[in-house]
């Protein structure tokens, strides 16, 4: 049996976390030379210091779409970037589009072609801020309470105003995604929200960065078989990969880095 001590074993599974988003008990165990129910027992403890969440068999990191805003858009920034970039071709002349209140969807704004005649409706505030930026777009703010750290309104005035639209496509904010939950959020009226929005679609995009993979929010949003254009990097998920493609839906990968 293995000689680690807890603190230990701890970091060595932080470490599996930090580099997978997944921690399976009979994996981790094999590989600490330990039993199953010690690894159970550390997850518990981990999971009580709020550094994973506890799941059958194992544990998922938790997500890192937490914050305001103005934090969130700083993380990933470069892969941002590219994202937002590798979406630009599913927008068309003419559409009503909706932009979420995700941080990458403020990248997209920023690139949004002004001689197109688009229809941008937003619910966040720093998302129009930056179209009124770019004449030549129509823009449509929905209204309600804004919520600081979700960045736009999700109450019942923006479900309510929600309903008065139909989209072409809907480019829409993810908080996590595992493969037995699909693509979650953090907040009960966010997810609801969300919900209401993606019924009034024709098509979903999705634009993910790597750091949401195999991680962990509390409220289903949307099942991966749901969405008709995920932009990720390339060999980010296989499995949500998988899981598009085999729905009918597309896969765009961003381009590549030069450190890559």
């Amino acid at each position: 049996m293995s000689k680690l001590l807890p603190n230990e074993r701890h970091q060595a599974i932080l470490a599996t976390l930090q580099q997978q988003g997944r921690v399976l008990a009979i994996e981790m165990a094999a590989q600490l030379h330990t039993t199953e129910a010690t690894i159970r027992r550390d997850l518990r403890q981990l999971a009580a210091q709020n550094l994973c969440k506890r799941i059958y068999g194992g544990a998922l990191a938790l997500t890192p779409a937490g914050g305001y805003m103005a934090e969130r858009v700083e993380i990933s920034g470069d892969e941002k970037q590219r994202l937002a970039q590798a979406a630009l071709p599913l927008i068309q002349t003419g559409q009503v589009i909706f932009l979420d209140a995700g941080s990458t969807y403020l990248y997209l704004a920023d690139l949004l072609p002004r001689d197109r005649q688009l229809t941008v409706v937003t619910n966040a505030l720093s998302v129009a801020s930056r179209l009124l930026e770019r004449p030549g777009i129509r823009t449509i703010l929905i209204g309600g309470e804004v919520d600081a750290e979700i960045g736009g309104s999700v109450d019942a005035k923006a479900l309510a105003e929600i309903a008065s639209f139909r989209f072409d496509i809907a480019f829409t904010g993810v908080c996590a995604y595992d493969p037995d939950s699909g693509f979650t959020a953090l907040r009960y009226q966010e997810a609801q929200f969300k919900k209401q929005m993606l019924a009034r679609a024709g098509n979903v995009a999705v634009l993910c960065t790597r750091d949401k993979f195999n991680t962990y929010a509390p409220y289903t949003l949307l099942p991966a078989s749901q969405v008709d254009y995920l932009v990720i990097a390339r060999g980010g998920h296989a499995q949500l990969e998988q899981q598009v493609t085999l729905s009918g839906g597309s896969v765009l990968y961003i381009p590549a880095d030069d450190g890559e």
